[in-house]
């Protein structure tokens, strides 16, 4: 609970060697806003302090495991870029190869290196007489009256919107069209989803979808997100100097009252089961990283499902909720966590990670594909009951991943249901049961890739918890309303007009923080443009 004493008003503008920054969490948008506290705002790294309850920073876009033990890829948000603001975080990242260049280089140079220039494309697969075999996706598959209820979702308000699913505007037969499977596939949306996020994800991407792809590579860096991206983000900064107190969790922020304004005076935390209290000054800021799509995630092995927690108790929310529901409690301003914490029916899916000893699924995939081996593209089982879909991205995929060694990931959007093949959830199955399904729906029901493979199962309940629909309110600004030291960042603030299916959302989220809380001139570019329908010519 937010304890609010009387006291003084913060001051308005803020001298970077006087401000002591206190980052609460490690996600993705907490890591970018001490990135740019430094560069920006000119903070001194040893005056931004990152507090977090986990024994590495991260948020849990982890990747580990071995190939004796077979990895686990827990994937974030995909794409990593989106609007430019990922790239600005990386070119101030240093390499982590030390080549005295930056990640954003490495990156731009990885491209050229293996002819990175046309997007990865998705594919469909369906049962055909003969097996498996691709369908050609460049066309929408849209009816006329589908593509007029598109047209006009892209030009409704968002207000008129408001807390409706998606499946309250379109009916069954879009739902089956190759534009929903693709566009579902990459973003990972649901029918029961928001109308109103769906709608903004449309106005972003749409104009720019030519056979139903993005320009943005999914899988964009040379090793997963984790060891390409957020890994170097904590060497620079600890190498800067930046103050990481691992193994603390905060159990509540103390506000002083001012003129109906709210300054945060300190924040309570347990560090090694001992209390403390860090005391803020009206000069400090807070960043609070809001909610997590990675928080109750789970993994099993290749004999044994994941364990299926009981994730609904308020008691077993991590810090990112639990601290927002604290938040909350004394300012509505804050938004709604529970609509977005508790319905983890709609929020799950569960991943996947394959550790392969030969080369034989590989082989089989890519000529089953037709695709450049190792581009990232993703590939959809039509038939799957469990709505699977797999990518194979660039190998190595980790980076000490032996050269024998062939990685790829997948996920299931459906995991309640029962296997075509395999007669039981998704949620209750092995990694050695969704690899047989898998292979039955590729047509490779070959014992010798089951056997040379280990496939680690992954529960995250609240993967897409941030598509849930909400209500004008629920997601609080990133400076809320009537605090003077305090921001909030992450999928669940709201920044209007942006779409928060990509990394870039949080990294945008954290470059708005900074600016607005240090009074900077510069702030991230607005992303939104005038909608050109001419483009609408060529859905068919």
């Amino acid at each position: 609970m937010i304890h609010q004493q009387q006291g003084t008003l913060a001051h308005a503008c803020r001298t970077p060697n006087k401000v002591e920054a206190w980052i609460l969490g490690s996600s993705i948008a907490s890591l970018a806003s001490a990135v740019h506290l430094i560069s920006d705002a000119k903070i001194p790294a040893s005056q931004i302090h990152v507090l977090e309850s986990q024994g590495t920073p991260g948020d849990g876009i982890s990747s580990t495991g071995d190939s004796l033990n077979g990895y686990d890829h827990r994937p974030g948000c995909l794409p990593s870029f989106d609007d430019g603001c990922m790239e600005k975080l990386l070119a101030y990242v240093p390499s982590a190869s030390g080549s005295g260049t930056t990640v954003l280089k490495d990156i731009e140079k990885y491209h050229e290196d293996i002819g990175y220039q046309d997007a990865p494309v998705t594919h469909i697969l369906i049962q055909g007489d003969h097996g498996p075999k691709r369908v050609e996706a460049k066309q929408l598959d849209l009816s006329l009256k589908d593509r007029m209820k598109l047209t006009m979702l892209l030009l409704r308000s968002e207000e008129s919107l408001n807390s409706k699913r998606i499946d309250q505007i379109f009916k069954k037969p879009f739902f089956d069209s190759r534009f929903w499977i693709v566009f579902s596939t990459i973003f990972t949306f649901q029918a029961w989803h928001s109308a109103a996020e769906f709608r903004r994800c449309l106005r972003k991407y749409v104009p720019e979808f030519r056979g139903l792809n993005t320009k943005n590579p999914l899988d964009c860096a040379q090793f997963n997100q984790f060891e390409s991206i957020i890994m170097p983000i904590i060497q620079y900064l600890q190498k800067e100097g930046v103050d990481f107190r691992l193994g603390t969790k905060v159990t509540d922020i103390i506000t002083i009252l001012d003129s109906g304004r709210k300054t945060v005076s300190a924040i309570r935390a347990l560090h090694d089961s001992s209390q403390e209290t860090i005391i803020v000054s009206s000069d400090d800021i807070v960043i609070v990283s809001l909610g997590s799509v990675t928080s109750g995630s789970s993994s099993g092995t290749n004999k044994s499902p994941p364990p299926l927690r009981t994730i609904l108790d308020e008691d077993e929310l991590d810090e990112n909720w639990s601290l927002w529901l604290n938040l909350r409690t004394e300012n509505p301003k804050l938004g709604d966590p529970y609509n977005f914490c508790t319905r983890v029916t709609e929020s799950r899916l569960e991943t996947f990670t394959v550790t392969l000893k030969d080369a034989e699924f590989f082989n089989r995939f890519v000529k089953l594909t037709s695709d450049k081996p190792g581009m990232g593209s993703l590939v959809f089982l039509k038939d799957s009951d469990w709505k699977i879909s797999v990518c194979i991205p660039c190998q190595p995929f980790f980076y000490l991943q032996p050269d024998n060694v062939q990685i790829f990931w997948g996920y299931g959007l459906c995991p309640e249901r029962e296997g075509s093949f395999v007669k039981k959830p998704m949620l209750v199955g092995s990694g050695e049961e969704i690899m047989t399904e898998l292979l039955w729906h590729l047509g490779f029901p070959s014992e010798s890739i089951l056997n040379n493979s280990i496939t680690v199962p992954c529960v995250m309940p609240r993967r897409t918890a941030s598509l849930l629909p909400r209500s004008c309110g629920d997601r609080p600004n990133v400076i809320p309303e009537g605090m003077t030291n305090l921001a909030v960042i992450g999928q669940f603030v709201e920044i209007p007009d942006v779409t928060n299916v990509s990394m870039d959302y949080g990294v945008r989220g954290a470059q708005l923080a900074v600016a607005q809380l240090m009074g900077l001139h510069k702030q991230p570019e607005n992303t939104r443009k005038t909608l050109d329908l001419s483009f609408l010519a060529l859905w068919r």
